[in-house]
């Protein structure tokens, strides 16, 4: 027998209630409502909905007995599906390693000939690139820092072919790249993602490792253009 919209409205409820409390650690006290302000600062996808969360809330105390989880009222269906999507979002969000970053990455080592990476660049269209020294990551080069590398060559301060055999880091001041990328550990979420891009808008690269640090190779890259297709996979997750 099919679940009716009361009890699929308050199943979703209390697993996105509980899914809150337990991925944000807010004490058992907090109430919903308190949780969703809470979370909306720190999750885009609590921040969009938190309006209707907070009715929902109301909702959810309106059709509900007093003296338990007896339903009194039979919510809207498009509620339940909404509410029912939402908590499925926060409780089993989709990741970004099985998603957008499941691709190739191309990272270098500072040694390596600017003019190498920039060939290798145009080949693959990759906009970003990790650079790592000792196995350990350093920084990343972009399309903006090689042109301003370039001008300053053709202006006269360095030969261009000189400055084409030059290892990246030398040929390129790798430290100005330090607010251009994050990393993050392989079980990042889309969500959390998409929150370092909003809150970080000189963020070029989320760079995805292992364990999230910086002496592990990337496994996975997400740029800035990314954010379309994540925002679209959480439309219709």
């Amino acid at each position: 027998m099919a679940e009716t919209n009361g009890k699929r409205f308050i199943n979703a409820y209390n697993r996105l209630d509980k899914g809150l409390h337990e991925i944000y650690n807010i004490k058992p006290q907090i109430t919903y409502t308190d949780c969703i302000r809470r979370v909306a600062s720190i999750n885009s996808v609590i921040k969009k909905y938190e309006d209707d969360l907070i009715e929902y809330g109301r909702l959810r105390n309106a059709i509900v007995h007093r003296s338990g989880e007896e339903v009194i009222a039979e919510p809207n269906t498009n509620v339940v599906e909404r509410l029912e999507s939402i908590a499925r979002l926060i409780c089993t969000p989709p990741k970004v390693m099985d998603t957008v970053a499941n691709r190739a990455v191309y990272s270098v080592v500072n040694s390596e000939p600017l003019g190498d990476v920039l060939i290798k660049m145009f080949e693959t269209g990759y906009s970003v690139v990790p650079v790592y020294k000792k196995g350990t990551l350093i920084g990343v080069i972009n399309r903006k820092m090689v042109v301003e590398a370039i001008g300053a060559a053709i202006s006269g301060q360095v030969d261009l072919n000189e400055l084409m055999q030059m290892g990246v880091d030398e040929a390129i001041d790798i430290s100005s790249s330090v607010q251009t990328y994050e990393v993050v550990a392989s079980s990042v979420t889309i969500d959390n993602v998409l929150y370092l891009f909003q809150t970080n808008r000189k963020l070029a690269v989320v760079i995805i490792t292992k364990n999230g640090n910086y002496n592990e190779l990337p496994l996975g890259v997400v740029v800035t253009s990314d954010t379309i297709d994540m925002q679209t996979i959480l439309d219709n997750y």
